[in-house]
């Protein structure tokens, strides 16, 4: 007897399974690419933030974290001026991600960028 193939309730049952897994990457990679937002962020802020206090700095890296869904307080971000020169900011925060209930994806994150201060005309 030939097989004719797959049934139409294994189909369904490997879609169900392809969009849970899909569903568990997504929600792993959110994570990381919320990273590179932040981190983009943050060089931004040391490029720029030269003209800027150090509190301004940080309440606005503060405020675009929130945007993106990441909680930074005030002693999460440490700016750095003792360099001649130079602009170091400095941010350290932890992610993480719930995949259906069962799972808790967490990272820990550190952003430790130095820009030099270039004055533009």
């Amino acid at each position: 007897m030939k097989s004719r193939g797959i049934s139409g309730f294994g189909v369904i049952v490997l879609i169900i399974i392809l969009l849970l897994f899909g569903y568990a990457v997504y929600q792993i990679s959110r994570v990381h690419l919320t990273y590179g937002s932040i981190k983009e962020k943050v060089e931004h802020a040391a490029r720029t933030g030269y003209a800027m206090t150090d509190l301004e700095i940080i309440s606005q890296l503060v405020k675009e974290a929130k945007e993106a869904h990441v909680a930074l307080d005030l002693d999460s971000v440490f700016v750095d001026r003792t360099t001649d020169d130079s602009l170091r900011i400095y941010v350290a925060y932890d992610d993480s991600s719930d995949v259906f209930g069962i799972f808790t994806y967490r990272k820990h994150f550190a952003i430790d960028f130095i820009a030099p201060i270039e004055i533009r005309f």
